[in-house]
């Protein structure tokens, strides 16, 4: 990460405005799909409720480090990396960990009933966030994620593909695998990609949560 005269205060902007976009949309899903719970009480609508609870979260806390990168470059504080950086990464880690293995646990949890499946997936998030603290590394935590989200993509085919019919949920986790590829682009080093592409892989990415906020609003009413 450059030095706070290095960065683009317009970068900045664009991400802190992404960011809570997705935030607002994430904890939106999260409410709409209360009532169907409540009324189902389904295994896989709880985890799947989760799912966006856990990733509104993990942006909250992104958006906390951007607000504050942006906090110290405006009134010229010389804040700690591992204030504006390190911490807000490994709560990110813990948070979005949390998210994608709810997502598998509401995949599987029909076919599969785990006992104390939110303290082994609390272990498993504590796990993955210390390592990311210990290596100050966010490419660990995109690793790490993206085997769970390989893991979660076979569940889902598995799963899904012994029906012949395409099920609501199953269009939805799709959405959601595409929002969190879009989204995986969207966070890569600017190195990679400049403003420009980036800022069209965050337009995508707000499209696709979007496209799923749209159908499970309309599939709850």
């Amino acid at each position: 990460m450059p030095p706070f005269h290095l960065i683009d205060p317009t970068t900045l902007f664009v991400e802190l405005g992404y960011t809570l976009i997705v935030v607002l949309l994430c904890f939106m899903i999260y409410y709409k799909t209360r009532e169907i719970y409540d009324l189902t009480k389904h295994e896989g609508i709880k985890y799947f409720r989760m799912t966006f609870l856990f990733f509104g979260f993990a942006f909250f806390f992104r958006f906390l480090s951007i607000f504050l990168m942006l906090m110290g470059m405006t009134l010229d504080i010389n804040l700690s990396w591992h204030i504006i950086r390190i911490f807000p990464l490994v709560f990110n880690g813990y948070f979005s960990t949390m998210a994608i293995l709810s997502l598998i646990y509401s995949i599987i949890s029909k076919q599969i009933q785990i006992r104390h499946i939110f303290l082994i997936a609390n272990g498993i998030a504590i796990v993955i966030s210390g390592f990311v603290f210990i290596s100050r590394s966010p490419y660990l935590l995109t690793l790490s994620q993206a085997g769970l989200m390989i893991i979660t993509i076979l569940f889902t085919f598995y799963v899904f593909g012994k029906s012949r019919k395409v099920s609501r949920l199953f269009i939805l986790y799709i959405l959601f695998f595409v929002f969190w590829l879009a989204n995986l682009f969207a966070l890569a080093p600017r190195r990679l990609f400049p403003f420009e592409i980036q800022t069209a892989i965050q337009i995508v990415s707000i499209v696709v949560i979007g496209i799923i906020y749209h159908k499970v609003t309309k599939w709850t009413k």
